[in-house]
């Protein structure tokens, strides 16, 4: 296991997008062109743009314009003028709406608030209370119903909210999965976790340690499973334990697993969970001084593998770090140094001004992520697509008011219906808020 030098702690887990970037990949070179007349392209799906500039793809062109002023989603009298989790902050999308939940941590309950696609933004708002602790890390809308993914205490499972009208339901209730590993049970808990659709089921990664332990173990299960399986367990610095992503794709199982205190990445796959037992290394290099980590992973539209989205950190004298976006079908090619499809799409130039991006969305074909630069006054949207194409570099979406004394402490990013929501928390003397803008994004 890698020794990780001191100026590596500081930037490794999601440092891009930042004051200082600059834009590496843009004009694609590998996309199938047939010259016209006027100019006009017959291209593959790998050149968005369809027109051809000196016999390459040019790259397509967006452009984001703002729908409403910005407004509150969740204000500090919701939130009871109490302290938030900035970590906590999950946006769950819908066909026509964006619920934002945070937890606030003073009255151990999580606040959740509707976004509107179309009309007066802000709609209903409700709470759930709690007593052991909560973390959820994902959510969605289906079937009319809010829901969001991780532990409630001790138990796995989703806390549910109708829709209604106006947005969401007062009615929360937590479905906890069958059966709780003895590896999650206390005082062990779920430090970690991912969640993937299967069917009309869940499935879920977790990784579960005791508060102050020397060990963890990584477990895997569902919501119609009887019972989890112990897929590893070992000590508390080994990265291969810390799951980050879960997926199905082409009935193979895949794990994504990282730690920023020790700059590993691994991956662990096959077609049971079963076959899970066996962690493999992700490196861009030999070098055992370079580091890798996720910062996102999304299934292919047509399920035939995945979009992964890695940092690569180079040490001094040659300091930089890289995002790395690469399309992944055969999972074990991740084994190869350094994996094969991938692309760097932006280059940290300054390493000591960065700030990690917010929870990155994905339809399939485009990848969404914000960023909240030193010092903390405003937000930035990024767009590219799945190969590696930069088409909206780092636009400004909000900034504070010169001279204000608020922070923006977090922010993230989702689809609402046809246009995109960007969220953010905000801190103002002391009392923090859930803020948020709707945006018309298009591609030409």
């Amino acid at each position: 296991m890698r020794q990780m030098r001191p100026w590596g702690l500081v930037v490794v887990g999601g440092a891009l997008l930042v004051a200082g970037c600059q834009i590496i990949a843009g004009v694609r070179t590998d996309a199938e062109l047939s010259q016209g007349g006027g100019g006009a392209c017959s291209v593959s799906p790998g050149c968005p743009s369809g027109v051809c500039q000196d016999g390459v793809c040019k790259p397509a062109e967006a452009k984001c314009a703002l729908d409403l002023e910005p407004f509150d989603i969740l204000t500090s009298e919701d939130l009871g003028g109490h302290e938030v989790d900035t970590s906590s902050l999950v946006l769950a999308s819908g066909p026509d709406g964006v619920f934002a939940s945070i937890i606030d941590k003073t009255a151990s309950r999580l606040v959740i608030g509707t976004v509107h696609e179309i009309g007066e933004p802000a709609g209903s708002k409700a709470e759930f209370p709690f007593t052991d602790g909560a973390a959820f890390v994902t959510g969605r809308e289906s079937g009319g119903r809010v829901i969001l993914q991780g532990r409630v205490g001790y138990e796995i499972g989703q806390l549910v909210f109708p829709t209604t009208a106006d947005g969401v339901s007062s009615e929360g209730t937590f479905q906890r999965f069958p059966a709780l590993a003895p590896e999650c049970s206390s005082p062990s808990v779920a430090t970690s976790m991912a969640f993937v659709p299967s069917g009309d089921n869940t499935l879920y990664a977790a990784t579960c340690a005791a508060p102050g332990g020397s060990t963890r173990a990584l477990v895997v299960g569902g919501s119609a499973e009887p019972a989890p399986t112990l897929v590893a367990q070992g000590a508390r610095t080994d990265a291969s334990l810390n799951v980050r992503y879960y997926t199905v794709t082409n009935g193979q199982h895949l794990l994504l697993l990282d730690d920023s205190a020790t700059g590993e990445a691994f991956f662990r796959t096959g077609a049971s969970r079963a076959d899970l037992g066996v962690a493999h290394q992700i490196q861009f290099s030999p070098s055992p001084d370079e580091v890798e980590s996720f910062f996102g992973a999304f299934p292919l539209p047509d399920g035939d593998g995945v979009t992964l989205l890695m940092v690569h950190l180079v040490p001094p004298p040659r300091l930089t770090l890289s995002a790395e976006v690469g399309v992944v079908r055969d999972f074990l090619s991740l084994g190869q140094v350094p994996p094969p499809g991938f692309t760097p799409v932006f280059k940290l130039q300054n390493v000591n001004q960065y700030n990690p991006p917010g929870p990155v969305a994905s339809d399939g074909e485009n990848v969404y992520l914000t960023l909240v630069p030193p010092p903390g006054k405003s937000v930035s949207l990024g767009w590219f697509t799945r190969t590696g194409e930069n088409v909206l570099p780092n636009q400004l979406i909000f900034s504070l008011p010169d001279g204000s004394s608020a922070q923006i402490l977090g922010s993230t990013v989702a689809q609402l219906g046809v246009k995109l929501l960007v969220a953010w928390i905000e801190q103002r003397d002391g009392a923090y808020s859930v803020r948020g803008q709707r945006l018309i994004c298009t591609l030409q």
